[in-house]
């Protein structure tokens, strides 16, 4: 009974738990007892109560045997991600409706929202992104922003091995966080020692925050006595910084935090073993991150040419292969900070309507020549050279082909005599103009000279160079 009453999430307090625990025991003959055994016998019992006081949450986090972890020693190795919604305020202006008239109202209690990826190796961030929630979007920018530093930092994209998330989002999201590493382990619901970021945040807070005029506070279970003083919010809010303005705020803080790791970041890479850097190829990246312009688009003899960012940018590859689908309609996915290369996906959908399929190619942006000789620049020769034997290969890979296809149908036609009435299916003069007269020498018929059907051809033999074409290009 008092195991029950002690466990109860109402938390009663010990004079209810004996007022209850008496009323019992008169009618059954029980001793009755006093608030202060209740005490007594709760502190004897202390782990059974606590999970019915305070939850199994609280008590995985406060009372069960906590595992000790290490940071690791080298960057890339473990990325983890959270949202964190930054203790600064920021006044936004909005439009509001009421009883059929409109106004504004400047609200002076918004705060932004900021999604990290933190390397605990040297509590580097190597990611973020800013808005006004968190949302897949957003998710996904900060990523695209890790990954674009690391490029910066290392010279190429490098994938971490293992990658920690919350569970916000992740039947949307699970997809892109197994393409993003080598290995995926989201946190279990609401376990934050799990997450080493939100102590990391907490310690910026206080740091960094607290110095700035429109800092909010601690969070809502830390001591009044801790947090600024309501009215001297009030009086200064006219002096909080807009959306603008915060965002700097926040990237600020973030400068600076990296100029704090950043050299100890470098040093343990330039430290960590080649083999062990799992590079991403820049067609992994543009299928993760590039962004496309919404429709689809054709494969020409120009290439594939879509308008992006208002100018029409064409884009081809010299795989052999890519030509051979080009009766398919193409995703282009680009980077709007580096046009030179893009990757093409299969669009399954319509051109209107795109949708992603499996096979892709990377693109190169098409190197536009100049027509006047007098204008050529070093490296054109070598473009155009580039695309004369791609379509010499191509055209010798062709005639083979057709070669083969060729002594293939004639070695068919050789052995299968009764192939030879297919004649009399086409409508093909000989020289002379006639088809009649040759279909049926083939049938053994013997016919009379009659005006000829067609116009009379001249046999001639025509050669040529094949490269003529080119060079005269």
């Amino acid at each position: 009974m008092l195991q029950e009453l002690a466990s109860d999430g109402r938390n009663l307090d010990n004079e209810m738990i004996a007022m209850l625990y008496n009323t019992v025991a008169s009618k059954l003959g029980w001793n009755t007892i006093l608030a202060g055994t209740v005490a007594n016998w709760k502190l004897r019992n202390m782990d059974v109560q606590y999970v019915g006081r305070h939850g199994v949450v609280a008590h995985r986090n406060n009372k069960a045997m906590q595992v000790k972890r290490r940071a690791p020693r080298f960057p890339l190795y473990y990325w983890t991600v959270d949202g964190w919604d930054v203790e600064l305020l920021y006044q936004q202006r909005e439009e509001r409706e009421k009883n059929g008239k409109k106004y504004s109202v400047v609200t002076y209690s918004n705060r932004p929202t900021v999604v990290m990826l933190l390397d605990p190796c040297t509590r580097y961030p190597v990611g973020y992104a800013i808005g006004t929630h968190e949302t897949p979007e957003l998710i996904r920018e900060a990523f695209r922003n890790a990954f674009k530093h690391v490029k910066e930092l290392f010279g190429h994209y490098y994938k971490p091995w293992q990658l920690q998330t919350d569970n916000y989002g992740k039947k949307t999201l699970l997809s892109f966080y197994e393409a993003c590493t080598r290995v995926y382990t989201p946190a279990r619901v609401k376990n934050a020692k799990a997450k080493v970021v939100e102590p990391y945040f907490k310690k910026v807070n206080s740091k960094y925050c607290h110095l700035l005029p429109n800092w909010s506070g601690y969070g809502v279970t830390s001591r009044k006595e801790n947090q600024p003083n309501d009215e001297w919010l009030n009086q200064n809010r006219h002096k909080f910084p807009g959306w603008d303005g915060v965002v700097g705020q926040v990237e600020g803080i973030i400068r600076v935090l990296r100029s704090e790791s950043i050299e100890k970041y470098r040093q343990a890479w330039g430290k960590m073993a080649v083999e062990d850097r799992l590079e991403m190829s820049d067609e992994e990246y543009l299928v993760l991150f590039g962004e496309t312009t919404g429709y689809g688009n054709s494969l020409e003899g120009g290439g594939v040419g879509s308008t992006i960012l208002g100018e029409k940018v064409w884009y081809d590859s010299f795989d052999p292969s890519f030509r051979n689908w080009g009766h398919l309609n193409w995703i282009v996915k680009y980077d709007p900070e580096d046009l030179s290369v893009a990757v093409a996906i299969e669009n399954l959908g319509t051109p209107g309507k795109p949708e992603e399929g499996t096979r892709r190619f990377m693109l190169e942006r098409k190197h536009v020549q100049p027509m006047a000789l007098k204008e050529r620049e070093p490296g054109d020769f070598d473009e155009l050279r580039r695309v004369q034997d791609y379509n010499d290969r191509r055209e010798k890979m062709i005639k083979e082909k057709r070669a083969r296809s060729g002594e293939v149908v004639r070695e068919l036609f050789e052995e299968r005599a009764e192939l030879n009435d297919t004649l009399a299916k086409l409508v093909l003069c000989d020289s002379r103009g006639q088809h009649k007269d040759e279909r049926n020498r083939l049938a053994g018929r013997t016919t009379k000279q009659v005006e000829k059907s067609c116009h009379e051809e001249v046999d001639y033999e025509e050669v040529f160079d094949e490269r003529d074409l080119l060079r005269k290009f």
